[in-house]
């Protein structure tokens, strides 16, 4: 992320940062130091609603795990200035007694370029040094439409959600193209295929594909289709075809690891696949395929989208290890190392089934 020189600046990055415009929250940014001088480098932000807060100690936890240097808050609510001024109260509270240390704290209405900020509480100058700028006590929202955290959502066709549960709405198992009758059907169907596939595989008795090779290479070819003929998620969810394809390699677990690194060599039609499929399936399928749009969606730098969806797996799934593990690496923050981490996992796998780099396209 470029520089930020002033509250109203990271402000504006919020929408981008989190997916959403925050309402009635509070939320942390933490930061840790550069090495260069008095610059920081952007860490984990948190969100919280503010009918929440006894989830503060939490919150406190992971900030000190995460061995941040410096912590800055934002109360984003249109409550009464008394409602506020209690908030504000409770988040001193954490300062005054050491358990969180917020170096300082902005009040704002929403998240609107132009929008006021207004300084509640921040660390006075010790002896010696400067007080802080003008622009850093109160400030007005930068434009939110410009800011950095905004440039991965445009690069991908998409803008920050109106509010989070419009966020979660998009991972719910929903698809307007079957009835609910029809998707437990297709679900049975690709839950019991992937199995007799799996085992048609191992014995080289498949007749479609013929080998895991030829698998991984029909999936590729049918990621290349979508991304040629710009297929939308509505596109794939009304087709059987490519839903039922995926469905069978997201039905056990090493089919679905040969097909992360096929997944991630093409991570936008992937996204979208998988999503579609999501929607579509119930059980181990519906699980996998938010797990591999999690990790399609970080490839993208869409970190924002990854950790909704991996938390709609734990909602429903929390057995499921491959989104535990996918989740905590995302709190961390850990993006570069989680996705080289996962690819070379696939990348064993599908060379215990005799699918090497570069099989790809060629063994179609």
């Amino acid at each position: 992320m470029t520089a930020l020189s002033s509250p109203g600046q990271l402000a504006a990055n919020l929408p981008g940062i989190l997916g959403f415009y925050p309402h009635d929250s509070v939320i942390f940014a933490a930061f840790d130091a550069t090495g260069a001088g008095h610059r920081f480098r952007l860490g984990p932000v948190i969100r919280l609603d503010i009918d929440d807060l006894r989830h503060l100690p939490d919150v406190a936890r992971t900030l000190e795990q995460s061995g941040e240097e410096l912590v800055f808050a934002f109360v984003v609510t249109h409550r009464g200035e008394e409602e506020v001024e209690d908030v504000l109260d409770t988040l001193f509270a954490l300062v005054r007694t050491s358990v969180m240390p917020i170096h300082a704290c902005w009040v704002t209405r929403e998240i609107l370029t132009g929008e006021p900020v207004q300084l509640a509480f921040g660390p006075a100058p010790r002896p010696g040094e400067e007080a802080w700028s003008e622009e850093w006590l109160d400030d007005v929202i930068a434009p939110v439409s410009q800011s950095q955290a905004m440039s991965a959502l445009l690069a991908n066709g998409m803008l920050p959600d109106l509010n989070r549960e419009e966020t979660f709405e998009q991972f719910a198992r929903f698809n307007p193209s079957f009835t609910p009758e029809e998707c437990d059907q297709l679900s049975d169907f690709a839950h019991r295929h992937s199995r007799e596939l799996l085992r048609a595989l191992e014995r080289g008795e498949d007749r479609i594909w013929g080998s895991f090779a030829g698998a991984v290479a029909d999936i590729g070819l049918l990621l290349t289709e979508i991304d040629a003929q710009d297929l939308s998620v509505a596109d794939l969810m009304a087709d059987e075809e490519p839903l039922l394809t995926v469905g069978a390699m997201l039905g056990n677990t090493t089919l679905r690891d040969i097909l992360i690194e096929e997944a991630l060599r093409q991570p936008a039609p992937a996204a979208g696949l998988l999503l579609a499929a999501a929607r579509t399936f119930d059980g181990f399928i519906r699980s996998n395929a938010l797990a591999l749009y999690a990790l399609c969606a970080l490839e993208l730098t869409l970190s924002m989208r990854a950790m909704p969806a991996l938390s709609a797996v734990l909602l429903e799934d929390p057995g499921h290890s491959l989104s535990a593990l996918l989740f905590d690496a995302c709190r961390a923050g850990a993006f570069d190392t989680l996705l080289e981490a996962v690819r070379e996992g696939s990348r064993l796998v599908r060379a215990a089934h005799g699918v090497t780099d570069g099989v790809g396209l060629e063994a179609a």
